[in-house]
């Protein structure tokens, strides 16, 4: 019985703690309270970035972003950021020298900006010469 009750009492324990965590990201809601956003560009050589603009008094949202590049004469590393949300997420990309490099990220949940009224941005770092790519995000504002 004194096993039952120290198990008890350390499994309790466990869900206050876990009950105390904070939920980071928002599922992607159903139906026509949203406006889904979807964002896409091609570059060359030069930074590039996609926004989200802000809209007064609605909280702007991002799902996930794809950067995929080719074709770079020597191969460089870069930093694709994500900007206006609670803190700068940070991602090191690789710009290959042959194949395709690939940057995927979709969230389980949607990332929210840091206020309502708030520009989301993912920004792409130039790759070099010879660079040519793309970048896709997908999101809403609610």
């Amino acid at each position: 019985m004194k096993r039952f009750v120290i198990g008890l009492a350390a499994l309790l324990g466990l869900v206050a703690i876990a009950s105390a965590q904070v939920v980071t990201t928002k599922p992607f809601p159903e139906g026509a309270q949203t406006n889904n956003l979807v964002k896409s560009v091609d570059f060359t050589t030069g930074a590039t970035s996609i926004s989200f603009t802000g809209v007064s008094g609605k909280w702007t949202y991002i799902c996930g972003f794809v950067v995929t590049t080719g074709a770079t004469t020597a191969a460089t590393t870069g930093k694709v950021t994500v900007t206006g949300t609670l803190e700068t997420m940070n991602y090191t990309y690789v710009f290959v020298s042959s194949g395709q490099g690939i940057l995927g990220i979709a969230w389980p949940g949607c990332i929210s900006s840091s206020a309502a009224n708030t520009t989301i941005t993912v920004n792409v770092p130039a790759g070099g010469a010879g660079t040519v790519g793309s970048v896709s995000a997908w999101g809403y504002t609610n």
